[in-house]
């Protein structure tokens, strides 16, 4: 189940398979925008290849000379840039973690350089209904499937922790990260310590969808173009909760509004002046999947399929397959 999620899949017809029975089965590359030259530069670039390692592992042995523009999902064959602060540095070998630099760029790589990553996963032990696949496929092609965050953003006690510290609840947070082998919130690294609160906005975020997709509030959405590299088309806009959040009016609104109130917080309360580093202002987010290049391929004597897509940054490829596979609610 993934927090906050209550909505049920659009595809009428969806099937069993699995995922992830080996990191190979799930392969991942970012995309990054047109225009980026990497010919020189006082910014050395390297292509990571991660196979089951998590984020923080990497993170602890590139240290803080190292800027990522995403987070990878453990168990998968994940390959992502590496952007450094400097042109020549020494990197601990760590098993599970390949490095090959590229070159150099002017300015360090930032999240806002990245278009998307590309998929490509197996579905073994497949019960492969070709009508099941057609319409996920058209589901993602016409960007309706509703772009919750999957279960990779709540892994141990993340949103539980961000839930203590919006609330202002020091202890209980101390002890939830205490359980992690930290001293208190105070010892975390600051990307994780942000990632607790972000965990939390997910958490609404999701429930913001599920109340919107599930007919519980009236209204009509805020849509916007949308073009950003081949991802263009017609976007609703949804709302992640934070202290510069603002009544738009809109069901996205409406939907978030009655969340807050569910959960007995404010959003003035995402300011934290115990930890103001932490704090977050909130933002907007596709209510909706944007997808590109969706496709599948069965073998019918394996019982097997594979899947390719490109999903816009931000998206989650689990998310996409709940559309096709039901053991992914």
């Amino acid at each position: 189940m993934i927090p906050g999620v209550t909505a049920k899949a659009l595809n009428e017809i969806r099937i069993k398979g699995k995922i992830k029975v080996f990191p190979e089965d799930f392969v991942v590359a970012e995309v990054l925008k047109k225009g980026l030259s990497f010919r020189e530069g006082r910014h050395l670039l390297a292509i990571a290849e991660k196979k089951g390692v998590e984020h923080a592992v990497v993170s602890r042995a590139l240290g803080n000379l190292a800027n990522y523009l995403g987070i990878k999902d453990k168990n998968a064959l994940a390959y992502f840039f590496v952007s450094f602060k400097r042109v020549k540095v020494n990197i601990k070998s760590i098993p599970g973690l390949k490095l090959r630099f590229v070159g150099k760029t002017k300015k360090i790589l930032t999240r806002k350089y990245l278009l998307g990553n590309a998929f490509k996963i197996k579905i073994r032990d497949c019960e492969c209904i070709e009508k099941a696949f057609q319409n996920w496929m058209n589901i993602l092609e016409r960007w309706e499937a509703p772009n919750f965050y999957g279960t990779q953003r709540f892994e141990k006690n993340n949103y539980i922790i961000g839930e203590a510290l919006v609330k202002r609840d020091f202890k209980k947070a101390d002890e939830l990260v205490q359980e992690d082998g930290y001293n208190g919130v105070k010892d975390v690294p600051l990307w994780l310590r942000r990632f607790y609160v972000q965990a939390y906005q997910s958490y609404l975020f999701n429930r913001e969808l599920s109340k919107v997709f599930n007919g519980e509030v009236n209204g009509e959405p805020t849509k916007m173009n949308f073009s950003d590299g081949f991802f263009n088309g017609s976007v609703e806009i949804a709302y992640l909760p934070g202290y510069g959040f603002r009544d738009k009016g809109d069901v996205y609104s409406k939907a978030l509004i009655e969340v807050a109130k569910e959960e007995g917080i404010k959003f003035r309360h995402f300011y934290i002046d115990e930890y103001q580093e932490i704090s977050q202002e909130g933002g907007i987010r596709p209510a909706r999947i944007i997808a590109h290049k969706v496709n599948y391929r069965i073998d019918e004597h394996t019982n097997e399929a594979i899947v390719n897509f490109i999903l816009y940054k931000g998206s989650y490829a689990t998310v996409a397959l709940r559309e096709l596979l039901l053991n992914l609610d």
